[in-house]
């Protein structure tokens, strides 16, 4: 017999004429009416060969065919309904192995030091993997499974196999050295026009939100100096006369230990909205749904980390 000639329901009629010898108590049971589950007997004696029941003094008796069926079939029939339509249990304490995460220096910095506590609280057995990919290589990792959670600015993620939940947004500030001779209290446009400006560029972001700023104001900045993380920024400005355009956190938390000034940028920013970002393929995942949890349990409509 070709296991595409059995439809999986014969066997839960089948199953439940096993218990209650009568079709008319079968139709009852899984409402269903009485000729649907005549024709189903039909097609299980025509599939398994069998004539299954047998009419005598009124009741319906099982073939000893039938009789050798009813464990396997139940068997059958407990798999299905426990191991296949049940969402598996997960456990964090008994996770092992590694969770990756694709975040930039500035996610690391603001999301590592609560995102690890949680784990080894939660999952001690489990180890975190932070990385870096350019956008087109982050959307393969992710595509195959080697990068559970995307956190940051990703405006490259759009299509439609990813999806994502928002976790907070932060604005963006020009950053000074303390006692900058010019501009330690304020910078107006046309000084910022002026100035010598420091910048990060990476390879693992597309055009941010101060780069669309700036073109929309037509405002052309004198690059001095390019370097390629942002956790760096604070300590160069310190050293230095030159002014970097930067989301808040990395400056707000840095300006306690450098002497820097956090000022209102001379054009307006929109804010930056910080996601978590997944793969559709693993949007069901128990593992992946505890670690999403428990990223927006942290930050979600939170002004910042």
């Amino acid at each position: 017999m070709e296991l595409s000639r059995l439809d999986l329901n014969l066997l839960v009629i089948l199953d439940a004429l096993l218990h209650e010898s009568s079709i008319t108590r079968v139709a009852e049971r899984l409402e269903l009416s009485q000729p649907t589950v005549s024709a189903a007997l039909g097609r299980l004696r025509t599939v398994l060969n069998d004539e299954l029941f047998v009419r005598t003094h009124g009741s319906m008796q099982p073939t000893e065919r039938a009789m050798q069926l009813r464990d396997p079939v139940q068997r059958i029939l407990r798999i299905v309904r426990h191991e296949i339509l049940t969402l598996t249990r997960f456990d964090p304490a008994q996770l092992t192995g590694s969770i990756t995460i694709s975040a930039s220096d500035v996610g690391e910095l603001e999301f590592m030091p609560g995102l690890i506590a949680r784990v080894q609280l939660q999952a001690p057995q489990a180890s975190l993997i932070c990385v870096a990919r350019d956008p087109h290589a982050l959307a393969a990792a992710m595509d195959e499974g080697e990068i559970d959670l995307a956190v940051g600015y990703f405006p490259d993620l759009r299509t439609a196999v990813f999806k994502q939940q928002v976790l907070f947004s932060h604005d963006s500030v020009c950053v000074v050295r303390r006692d900058h001779p010019v501009y330690a209290k304020g910078i107006s446009l046309e000084q910022y026009r002026e100035a010598r400006h420091l910048v990060v560029s990476q390879d693992t972001r597309a055009q941010d939100v101060i780069d669309q700023a700036l073109a929309d104001h037509g405002i052309v900045r004198r690059v001095a100096l390019t370097i390629s993380h942002f956790v760096n920024v604070p300590q160069l400005i310190a050293k230095t006369d030159l002014v970097a355009t930067i989301g808040r956190p990395i400056p707000r938390n840095a300006e306690h230990f450098f002497p820097i000034s956090l000022l209102p940028a001379p054009f307006p920013i929109p804010p930056m909205q910080i996601k978590q970002v997944w793969h559709r393929r693993f949007d069901k995942s128990p593992k992946l749904i505890w670690l999403r949890n428990m990223v927006a349990d942290m930050s979600q409509n939170k002004p910042n980390m």
